[in-house]
């Protein structure tokens, strides 16, 4: 069987069922990605694992950009995706930072805070109407959050500081490509975001720099490429069926951070991460549920 033959069977798969698979492939590729990122930590500096992370990413972008040419490149949003380049880069640098601290699983389940946080923005910040039920959503995911972090119970983590900082900086992201797909195909999105990650971090990178030795060059080239799969991935399940189809996939982030979180790290989410962890993506998907039916 070729390879053009099972794209065609691919695509003759109803959207529902290709999104979940773009989905379950992009939710396993983000917890690889985060653990890789946590196993170097302990050596390099969290600039400089997000800055090599990009540029092995743009190396792997290069294969689709030959392809269709530079005029793949062409955007009239090009402020934005600079814009853009900023917050993703606090967004993943705020990431890395977190799970050098703590349990990968518990900054999955922190993570699942972004839409709550970019449905509070909109409401408060950019003036949207937002009724009683979505506010209600709002505060359940809040709660949520609550129990996983668990302030005064648990002893204070500065990675869950940076995780709820990872989450609002990604929520911000969010708000931002809802105005660059209008425009520009997932694959440029993706393509500019690496370029400007890249400039963005650069300084930051020099500052710090420590040479990598082998081992960590090759897993620099692994993240860069599950960092490709992931974007591309994620921005494909979100195009093949409506988002609230899409969101419940994401929930297996949850179950291989635990999983491998347990395999290689030997740490394994206590019973308030996934009670908050589930609380926070059900908010979530009621959330998506609303924004569809409005």
């Amino acid at each position: 069987m070729t390879i053009a033959t099972l794209t065609a069977r691919f695509a003759a798969l109803p959207g529902p069922v290709r999104s979940g698979i773009w989905m379950s492939t992009s939710a396993v590729t983000y917890v690889i990605s985060i653990a890789i990122g946590r196993y170097m930590a302990p050596d390099i500096e969290v600039f400089q694992i997000a800055f090599l992370r990009n540029t092995f990413a743009i190396l792997f972008m290069m294969p689709w950009l030959m392809r269709v040419g530079l005029g793949a490149m062409r955007t009239r949003q090009f402020g934005r995706h600079v814009i853009r380049g900023f917050m993703s880069s606090t967004n993943v640098t705020l990431l890395f930072a977190a799970v050098a601290l703590i349990p990968i699983a518990d900054m999955s389940a922190i993570n699942f805070l972004q839409p709550v946080i970019g449905a509070a923005i909109a409401g408060f910040v950019l003036g949207e109407v937002a009724g009683r039920k979505r506010w209600l959503a709002i505060s359940m995911g809040f709660v949520g959050a609550i129990l996983v972090i668990r302030p005064g119970f648990a002893e204070f983590n500065l990675g869950m500081a940076y995780a709820l900082g990872s989450a609002i900086s990604g929520a911000l992201v969010s708000i931002m490509i809802k105005t660059l797909v209008r425009t520009d195909p997932p694959d440029t999105i993706a393509a500019w975001l690496f370029i400007t990650q890249s400039l963005i971090l650069l300084i930051p990178t020099i500052i710090v720099w420590n040479a990598p030795t082998p081992e960590q060059w090759g897993l620099f080239v692994f993240i860069g490429a599950t960092s490709v799969v992931l974007q591309r991935t994620y921005n494909r399940g979100i195009q093949a069926a409506d988002i609230s189809i899409a969101m419940p996939f994401n929930f297996t982030r949850l179950i291989w951070a635990a999983l491998l979180g347990w395999l290689v790290f030997a740490e394994f989410p206590d019973v308030w991460t996934w009670i908050g962890g589930t609380i926070i993506f059900t908010a979530s998907v009621w959330l998506t549920r609303q924004g569809r039916n409005k």
